[in-house]
């Protein structure tokens, strides 16, 4: 921050500091003064035309013109309404010239230049440091001179009280406008580190802080908000968090009570149970906003599942490699190896490529769909393998179900944090009325995808898998 004129020396910050200034504050506040000065502009113009004495107030005049020119300047470029508004400041001193000891009594004077004033410090205050301060100085100056011409003689302590109340006003306004774009600046980086706290974190966490006023935990952020136990898709995200610190246990008191009544001592990593099951969470302070970070570190550490022995799953494999290759054949074997895979939480780096030639092999559809890797000759996606096999396979189950002839292409592309790969289909709707109805991709997909699947078929395949402890080959 420039210390002299208070602008931010970053020009991306400063123009998000004006955005925020002109939408909050400085519209509807220029709005609210251009009304008020064209109803009093007005009443003064038909005042002073409808006496006896016809006189012509061109001064009124101009500032009802300007004030309707600044309206359509404003509404077209909003970047001008704080240079607009420092020049409507400015006319108002001209405003001084109507009144007269000959049209006025001495008491309405005082009246009106303390409400002309007050007035111009609204603006003061709204607008930057470096636009209100040469206002005041020149306002003053231009106060002084003309009272001086028009009262015929110069007083030294109107020049002190001139002096003084610059001085004055303009060390308010430093300190005020700094402290507006200090808080702005804290608001910014807080915002900042919210939005960065998905790529830090890396694993399943959720921003909290207990509201005393609502006696309940607020809920601010939540990351994968799946992987905490009791998620139910039917309830809000903040409804799914409060429900899992109320289930979760660390050592014989419910975190919740811990969140409420003694955060402090419940700092860093803790071992917990939620439902019979012992997971690992870490707890850290958040302290631009004294939040609570509350991290997922390990998710079932003993888990209580029945999985089926590997010797009957080598059997069904093998049971299934005699059979004949037919479509039905296919689909009931997907099916029951989509079964057996279901509850496997492994994490393993996958070919992409090599598995989706597969399929295309296994489904006839090699000859026909055109697979674009645009420009990546090998894709390897890191996550839960088995779920993404399950995923794929039913896919292509839907696919086949459906008129062949509708699939034309695949199409892959490999960011930092997603892979996104299209299915070009004639039938969207139909594929997409399947897909919703199968059992194994409502488990599976929240699983792997960062938004659910639309009508445009772009399947977002998150690449920000939490609780990563193994790096072996598929």
């Amino acid at each position: 921050m420039n210390k002299l004129t208070l602008q931010f020396k970053a020009a991306d910050i400063e123009l998000k500091y004006q955005k925020q200034s002109i939408q909050k504050t400085l519209r509807p506040l220029h709005f609210g003064l251009l009304l008020m000065s064209l109803l009093m502009n007005t009443l003064q113009i038909i005042k002073v035309t409808t006496r006896q004495s016809f006189s012509i107030p061109i001064i009124n005049i101009t500032f009802v013109a300007l004030s309707i020119l600044s309206f359509f300047i404003v509404r077209k470029k909003e970047t001008l309404t704080q240079k607009i508004m420092t020049l409507e400041n400015a006319f108002i001193l001209l405003l001084q010239l109507n009144f007269t000891a000959s049209n006025i009594h001495g008491q309405e004077y005082y009246l009106y230049g303390s409400s002309f004033s007050l007035i111009q410090a609204v603006t003061y205050f709204a607008t930057d440091f470096y636009l209100s301060c040469p206002s005041v100085i020149i306002h003053l100056i231009f106060r002084l001179v003309v009272t001086t011409f028009y009262a015929g003689r110069f007083d030294l302590v109107g020049l002190g009280l001139t002096i003084v109340t610059a001085v004055f006003l303009i060390s308010v306004l430093y300190i005020c406008n700094r402290a507006q774009r200090q808080q702005f600046l804290m608001n910014y980086k807080e915002d900042t580190i919210n939005y960065q706290l998905q790529t830090l974190i890396n694993k399943p966490f959720t921003k909290i802080i207990y509201n005393e006023k609502k006696l309940q935990i607020d809920v601010h952020q939540v990351n994968q908000e799946h992987q905490f136990l009791g998620y139910n898709q039917n309830l809000c995200y903040g409804c799914n968090i409060r429900n899992f610190i109320r289930n979760c246990k660390v050592g014989d008191r419910i975190l919740e009570k811990w969140i409420i009544h003694d955060q402090n001592s419940i700092r860093g990593n803790c071992l917990a149970v939620v439902k019979r099951n012992k997971i690992k969470i870490r707890l850290c302070q958040f302290n631009t906003d004294n939040s609570l970070i509350l991290i997922l570190e390990n998710s079932k550490l003993e888990s209580k599942k029945k999985q089926v022995p590997q010797i009957i799953s080598n059997q069904l494999v093998e049971q299934f490699s005699n059979c004949k290759k037919n479509r039905f054949n296919l689909q009931f074997k997907f099916g029951v190896m989509s079964i057996l895979m279901l509850g496997q939480y492994k994490i393993k780096t996958i070919n992409v490529v090599k598995l989706l030639n597969k399929l295309l092999n296994t489904y006839v559809f090699s000859a026909t769909v055109n697979l674009n890797l645009n420009g990546n000759k090998v894709v390897k996606l890191k996550t839960y393998a088995q779920f993404f096999k399950i995923y794929l396979i039913q896919v292509f189950n839907i696919i086949q179900d459906m008129d062949l002839n509708s699939f034309h292409e695949i199409s892959m592309n490999n960011f930092d944090n997603y892979l996104a790969f299209q299915v070009k289909l004639s039938n969207k709707y139909q594929f997409l009325q399947l897909y919703q109805k199968n059992f194994f991709i409502k488990y599976t997909e929240q699983h792997l995808l960062v938004t659910p699947l639309n009508l445009d078929l772009v399947f977002y395949f998150n690449k920000l898998i939490p609780f990563d402890e193994t790096n072996s080959q598929l």
